[in-house]
């Protein structure tokens, strides 16, 4: 999956900068006048001359492109860049306040305080805003596992292309650097960043395979028939591919349309490519599902916790660790269904797998203890995993993440399913398939989830889930 670009940052920068502009004129004008709704005379006055300002400083910041380069700038600078913007306002304002013979309303006392205030008071706001909105981004979005393929100048060039972009959603995890001398394992000093090999061109598709790998960026001048074969190997895999291609810069035009950072120009390869809009309301959904979940989850475990500590020893809660997007470890939450005892135990129920594939499933599971039985009927077992949810290891709609033991077994066609942030429920949970015997079916089923996924068909298996979850299917 490819996330595409999103100007909600610029949004959301626009949005405080209005907000900073209607309180900053509202204050000056009640130290000015003392107040500005005692006549209606005085609401006119605060129309005219809000509705100009606004004007003018939503076109020049959408013109100007004044946000490009928001989070390399230093404090000073950010100051000089505000206090530019308000004069470009105030400007515009007056013209226009002039032309249609309302310059008289236009009290030079009130714009001094605006401007003295409004410069402070924007500053202050871009000055958090630079803090608020990394930290946002990644509790909104999964960080996406970066990996570089390329020579020495290429991942010198895109690292450092990448501290200027600040695309805070991105952590680059290691390079592979064929015809390098370098180890895997090793840590090289590459211009000003420290950047680990992960594999040879040869080990590529290997460790692709068990690590956490969500992009792989390319940059090859030579050795493509070497890497073409490796890329088209991990393509089924679910992992997004970026490759380098030589655009030719023409000296009669100014500006080029593409993908990629300031000094690289690149094509994407993936299955799938989504808005960053999207995933965020996406995680919104898991945020609101979680919490609601959660508040079912306890009334749950105050019913149901004593009931399984009676009837078995262990605990109420069952923790697993699973497999979550792309190879990413975490512990999954259940109420205990089964004996304490049940995973040494599985060893010898194996024989007896029900699925074709690297998943066992066993209908009569001899593990299982009675009220378990009635958890995992009901699905009520699952409740748990709204924590999951309400941490991100987990989505309301996707696949089901496997054990460790599971996915060292999968191949590469098979982690393509992993793609996606695991889920609670998914295409195949409520496709009235619960007889499936092939292990194949479900990653078909979720592949199809994969390809064509969009905000109305989560809803429309959240819909499904319910009537399903109560039938026992």
């Amino acid at each position: 999956m490819y996330r595409r670009r999103s100007g909600l940052q610029n949004v959301l920068i626009l949005l405080s900068d209005t907000v900073v502009i209607i309180i900053s004129l509202f204050i000056a004008t009640l130290l000015r006048e003392g107040s500005i709704v005692d006549s209606s005379l005085g609401r006119l006055r605060f129309v005219l001359n809000l509705a100009p300002m606004l004007f003018f400083f939503v076109a020049a910041n959408l013109l100007l492109n004044n946000n490009r380069d928001f989070y390399i700038r230093g404090y000073l600078l950010e100051l000089m860049h505000v206090i530019w913007n308000n004069i470009i306002m105030l400007s515009g304002t007056s013209v226009v306040l002039f032309f249609i013979r309302y310059y008289d309303i236009f009290s030079r006392l009130t714009i001094l305080y605006f401007f003295i205030m409004d410069c402070a008071l924007m500053w202050v706001t871009h000055i958090i805003l630079k803090r608020v909105i990394p930290g946002l981004y990644m509790r909104l979005l999964q960080e996406k596992n970066v990996l570089l393929i390329g020579s020495r100048d290429f991942i010198d060039t895109y690292l450092s292309d990448y501290d200027h972009a600040r695309n805070f959603s991105d952590v680059v995890i290691g390079a592979v650097i064929p015809g390098d001398t370098a180890q895997a394992g090793q840590e090289l000093q590459i211009g000003f960043h420290k950047i680990t090999v992960r594999a040879d061109l040869e080990g590529l598709s290997e460790y692709c395979k068990s690590a956490s790998v969500d992009e792989i960026v390319v940059g090859m001048e030579g050795r493509k028939s070497e890497l073409l074969p490796v890329l088209d190997e991990l393509s089924v895999s679910g992992i997004s591919i970026s490759y380098q291609i030589d655009i030719p810069k023409l000296s009669g035009c100014k500006h080029r349309m593409y993908s990629g950072t300031e000094h690289i120009d690149m094509i994407v390869y993936a299955n799938q490519v989504v808005s960053v809009g999207y995933l965020i309301i996406k995680r919104l959904m898991d945020i609101i599902g979680g919490i609601i979940g959660c508040i079912a989850f306890l009334v749950l475990f105050v019913i149901f916790g004593p009931l399984i500590r009676l009837e078995s020893e262990g605990p109420v809660l069952f923790k697993q660790k699973r497999v979550g997007r792309n190879g990413r470890i975490f512990n999954i939450y259940k109420f205990r269904s089964m004996y304490k005892d049940a995973e040494e135990r599985k060893k010898e129920l194996l024989s007896q797998n029900e699925l074709n594939g690297p998943v066992f499933k066993l209908e009569n599971d001899p593990r299982i203890t009675k009220v378990g039985g009635f958890l995992r009927r009901t699905s009520l077992d699952e409740f748990p995993q709204f924590i999951n949810v309400l941490k991100g290891d987990m989505s309301l709609v996707g696949t089901r993440p496997p054990t460790l033991d599971e996915f060292s077994r999968y191949s590469l066609g098979q982690k393509k399913r992993l793609s996606f942030r695991p889920g609670l429920t998914g295409l195949w949970q409520v496709s009235g398939r619960n007889d499936i015997t092939d292990f194949e079916e479900i990653v078909a089923l979720d592949i199809e989830y994969i390809d064509n996924w969009s905000i109305i068909l989560d809803l429309k298996i959240l819909f499904k889930t319910i009537p399903a979850m109560f039938s026992g299917k």
